[in-house]
């Protein structure tokens, strides 16, 4: 009987294990990067380093249908397009991380890349259910990453069982970091911040940031830098409330805007929390500094609790386009697609005016889309296949642009009015579309999973003065079948 468990039990783990590694290239992206089996969730370890764009991220790499317990998958490019997948950089594989290697951080000093992450451990059925410690890894290739083995670095054990996601930087001869922490028995959220002049000793400095009761439970992934003079808290809340068109995902991503002294350690806001996406899928974003000074984001091409159609077909989420951050003189963030888009930009599908009869067909379901067309009159996309449509939509009299992707809660809408000329531009890949709205005054992100080509036109009441449509070559490898 124990042999036949046992060889039921060998079939049983390996289907589960061949099942995340049988992935299908129906919905996995062609210029996104996406894990190369398995499930991926938030980007971590953001940097450059050897002249290199390295991004780490959560991943399970067992299984496709759920996060399981975290590792951090690797990839770096040249470009933030051309992506290779490299070895896992780190196991579950110490007492203090043992239920997952969480979120986190990279710092390039002295020729070393130091990443910074969460070890999790859980405890079922008990109080507190997880203990969170801060740890910390380096690598001296790129490739090859080692723990510390004096971790964990930070117990906070007056701060626990919510306190996750490091974000470190140096100032001066002093190294920062803010933290996601959750208190008042789980009730509200909070960023901390901490200072250390070694990296391994680290001093609670002061709290960065905490709701006021409306703002939710807990504020994971932060980020904190200085752009255009000013410091940008940036963040993922958890548990807020939706107000009209607002705050519409499970959980949001947004930021507030204010000035930072370096001595008091206070942050002091300027602006309320803004979204910095309207989307559906757009959560756990991270920054890095590229080798011009721009600031680069990504962020989680997904949502918890989806179920997305790309979870049967042996891997789960992707990263968004990167984006430059640029900060306008009333405080709100503008997003642009890299420079770095124009190495995949392929020959033109179509060029001119566009009337609702002017269909055009996309190669390989991928496509950057350029609209301008009169800002005093409404005015409609779509994006069309076989099983569904997506309607990017303006309505000049009350200034809001809608994406609407069908089906339950397919409905996203933000304030929005062009200075001169309605101008969109439209990036679509497999499974994903982004939408910048003017100078990337507002974004949308979100996923749709066509059923065979994909196709666009203008609605049947709308006239572009200027539609080009770009094909987009694949820059990421076609995943084995």
């Amino acid at each position: 009987m124990l042999v036949i468990v046992t060889k039921f039990l060998l079939i049983a783990l390996c289907f589960y294990r061949c099942s995340a590694n049988n992935v299908s290239a129906r919905y996995y992206p062609r210029y996104h990067l996406a894990p190369p089996y398995g499930w991926m969730n938030d980007p971590n370890g953001f940097c450059v380093f050897n002249n290199e764009f390295h991004l780490f991220y959560q991943f399970n790499p067992e299984s496709s249908q759920d996060p399981g317990i975290a590792h951090w998958g690797h990839a770096r490019s040249a470009d933030l397009f051309h992506w290779e997948h490299l070895p896992i950089a780190m196991y579950p594989d110490r007492s203090f991380d043992k239920t997952g290697v969480f979120s986190g951080s990279a710092l390039i000093e002295n020729r070393t890349m130091y990443l910074f992450y969460t070890g999790n451990v859980n405890f079922p059925n008990q109080y507190p259910e997880r203990v969170q410690r801060q740890a910390l890894a380096f690598s001296k290739d790129g490739v090859h990453v080692e723990k510390y083995e004096g971790n964990p670095i930070l117990k906070a054990e007056n701060r626990q069982p919510h306190i996750r996601d490091p974000k470190v930087w140096k100032h001066g001869n002093t190294y920062y970091m803010v933290l996601g922490n959750s208190y008042n028995n789980h009730t509200v959220g909070r960023v901390l911040l901490y200072t250390s002049k070694d990296l391994v000793s680290w001093t609670e400095a002061s709290i960065l940031g905490e709701s006021d009761g409306s703002m939710g439970y807990m504020w994971e992934c932060p980020d904190f830098f200085e752009l255009g003079g000013k410091f940008v808290l940036l963040f993922s809340p958890q548990g807020l409330e939706p107000r009209g068109d607002k705050y519409r995902n499970l959980y949001q991503t947004g930021y507030i805007v204010g000035n930072f002294d370096y001595e008091s350690k206070l942050f002091t806001p300027l602006t309320e929390f803004m979204e910095l996406d309207h989307g559906h899928d757009f959560y756990a974003t991270q920054t890095t500094l590229d080798t011009r000074g721009n600031r680069v984001v990504v962020a989680w091409f997904d949502m918890w609790e989806q179920n997305y159609p790309d979870q049967q077909d042996g891997f789960n989420g992707q990263m968004t386009l990167p984006r430059y951050l640029y900060l306008t003189r009333d405080f709100r963030l503008l997003q642009k697609p890299v420079r770095q888009v124009s190495n995949i930009r392929g020959r033109k599908l179509y060029s001119g005016r566009a009337k609702p009869n002017n269909v055009i067909k996309l190669d390989d379901n991928s496509a950057e889309i350029r609209v301008v067309a009169a800002r005093l009159k409404n005015f409609e996309l779509l994006i069309e296949s076989e099983n569904n449509t997506v309607s990017i939509s303006y309505d000049y009299r009350k200034g809001k642009v809608t994406l609407d992707r069908g089906g339950n809660d397919g409905v996203r809408r933000t304030n929005w009015r062009p200075s001169l000329k309605l101008y969109w531009q439209i990036f679509i890949d497999a499974s994903s579309i982004e939408v910048f709205c003017g100078n990337g005054e507002v974004t949308f992100s979100s996923r749709f999973f066509p059923t065979g080509n994909v196709s666009i036109r203008v609605g049947d009441d709308s006239q572009a003065d200027e539609l080009t449509v770009f094909k987009l070559k694949r820059s990421v490898d076609v995943p084995d079948q």
